[in-house]
């Protein structure tokens, strides 16, 4: 029989022996009885600094009747679920379908179209990604913007220049297609169990590409700066994808996956008066410290254990009623980097590679923004306020794509920062008042929380501690509204997805998004069977990582 073993706990250092090995001597009996081992979930047990630890979710085979078998405490066995299966049958009627956007979302919706045998049209703004990645590096060694070709735009989408976790709070079934066709692709088969799975910008970058190679080979079509600029309606229904160089691709559905960052395709929306709503984001800084800093406060003397990954953080700071400052997006052994989209304007993030070997830690540092913020009714006002504070940053970093940034005790006494702590940041960092950068309200939430976390993590506030200006993009400022089928509310055959349309928050959730928008497309197109992805509840139509 076939179990599921759950919290078995591993010393540090043990994690890397034979499974069997561990269940023989947790559970009794022979190794050679558990055979067929698979390791299903690893986690870090940190609770104790001086004695941590590892929990593992192991399935097994074995002769063994395990119901019987005294459980080591904390240990938990039921009998392992069935395989999943994603396989399904093509569709007869096969719709013609855009797929607009190269991110997960749309890069996923297109993977699970082609299982239907739906082969759609991908179109991408940016370019493909060899020449992306010349125009970043552009950028951060010389501080020269291509809007097109960005850490926003281009194949690949935002997340090619990100931490690359694939961790999400979600608890969808295709979340094990997506880790399983990232481990197809190249990513490191360790995402399939550990509890925070992370490939890596470098990695992800190799994945994306095989990703569109093999939708190629299956029939999708990807056509690379291809700007969407409009829509064709007809009786109220879309009915084609208008390009920027006048082309005009006639379709039965319109997958609109852009990202949180395509301004001008929200604002072609709201002239065509597409259903949509404001929604709330979060906006702040970047918070850098030296990752053995990190490693220290969180691991303490065990920080130097070679099974220890990495430590990373996350803190929040409730600060009465819709108003927070949390810890963002945390990139151990990252980098600041600059993912300004829009010429005049300053936006960082943080990014690591598979190895998370950069030797800074650096999380955003950010304070909700509610829509009552915005100071207008008008649907694209969070839009506008996020453009309003990212050109105050350029002129903060004196009218140049470096980063305005402050040590945090300075920005804590409202003081003139000097020399600043080192950086990852490229091309270099400005001292500047981040004050000028931030609405007074993000201001206070963000002086209110610092003396909370340094209570928390002792040090945090240090003079090692760098702030680096602005993070704006945490997620999209509008949400544009889904009918039960996935249509848009507003315009039949338009599919809002992902991040940017307001129904993910990082990789993972915007893959899923993707998915489940191919199955409403294959429902529509007759489809009879929907394996294991089946939506479930409404409540899945907003989820983030």
């Amino acid at each position: 029989m076939r179990y599921l073993i759950a919290n078995l706990s591993v010393d540090l250092g043990q994690e890397s022996k034979a499974m069997a090995l561990l269940l023989a001597a947790a559970l009794g009996g022979s190794p050679d009885e558990f055979r067929e081992t698979v390791l299903e979930r690893r986690s870090l047990d940190a609770r104790h600094k001086g004695s941590m630890r590892f929990l593992m979710t192991l399935s097994v085979e074995t002769d063994l009747d395990l119901s019987v078998i005294p459980l080591p405490p904390g240990v938990s066995v039921a009998p392992a679920p069935a395989p999943v299966s994603w396989s399904v049958a093509s569709v007869h009627r096969k719709p013609r379908v855009v797929v607009v956007g190269t991110g997960p979302a749309g890069t996923f919706c297109a993977l699970r179209l082609l299982d239907y045998g739906i082969a759609p049209i991908v179109l991408e703004r940016g370019p493909s990604l060899e020449e992306r990645v010349r125009q970043v590096n552009r950028l951060w060694r010389e501080g020269v913007l291509d809007p097109s070709a960005n850490a926003q735009f281009g194949e690949g989408g935002a997340g090619t220049f990100s931490d690359g976790k694939l961790t999400t709070r979600i608890g969808h079934p295709a979340i094990r297609y997506v880790l399983e066709t990232f481990v197809r692709m190249g990513a490191d088969p360790s995402v399939l169990y550990l509890a925070k799975p992370h490939v890596g910008t470098d990695v992800i970058r190799r994945c994306i590409v095989l990703m569109r190679r093999a939708a190629e080979g299956r029939g999708a079509e990807y056509r690379f700066k291809a700007r969407l600029v409009d829509l064709r309606v007809k009786d109220g229904a879309v009915c084609a994808a208008v390009l920027e160089s006048g082309e005009e691709l006639p379709c039965d559905a319109v997958v609109l996956a852009p990202g949180h960052s395509a301004r001008d395709t929200f604002e072609m929306l709201h002239r065509h008066g597409v259903a949509m709503r404001q929604k709330a984001f979060a906006m702040g800084v970047r918070i850098e410290h030296p990752q053995e800093f990190i490693n220290r406060a969180q691991y303490g003397p065990l920080s130097a254990h070679p099974s220890l990954p990495v430590a990373d953080y996350k803190l929040v700071c409730n600060l009465g009623p819709n108003r927070a400052a949390y810890s963002f997006c945390m990139c151990p052994g990252g980098e600041v980097i600059q993912c300004a989209s829009e010429e005049g304007g300053v936006v960082v993030n943080g990014m690591s590679n598979a190895k998370r070997d950069s030797g800074f830690a650096n999380s955003g540092l950010v304070a909700k923004v509610n829509t009552a913020d915005f100071g207008s009714e008008h649907l694209l006002a969070g839009m506008y306020f996020q453009r309003k504070w990212e050109q105050a940053a350029f002129r903060a970093a004196g009218e140049t794509y470096c980063a305005p940034a402050e040590a945090v005790q300075d920005f804590l006494q409202a003081k003139a920062s000097g020399k600043l702590p080192h950086t990852s940041f490229r091309p270099h960092a400005v001292p500047a008042d981040l004050r000028l950068c931030l609405p007074v309200f993000v201001q206070d939430q963000l002086l209110a929380s610092l003396p909370v976390f340094e209570r928390k993590i002792h040090g945090y506030t240090s003079r090692e501690a760098l702030l680096l200006g602005i993070e704006s993009r945490t997620s999209s400022p509008v949400q544009l509204l889904r009918a039960e089928d996935g249509q848009s509310a507003s315009h039949p055959g338009l599919y809002p997805c992902g991040e940017g349309a307001g129904f993910a928050g990082g990789i993972t959730s915007a893959a899923v998004d993707g998915i489940r928008v191919a199955e409403w497309i294959a429902r529509k197109a007759g489809a009879a069977f929907f394996g294991p992805f089946e939506r479930r509840t409404l409540a899945e139509d907003y989820a983030t990582d």
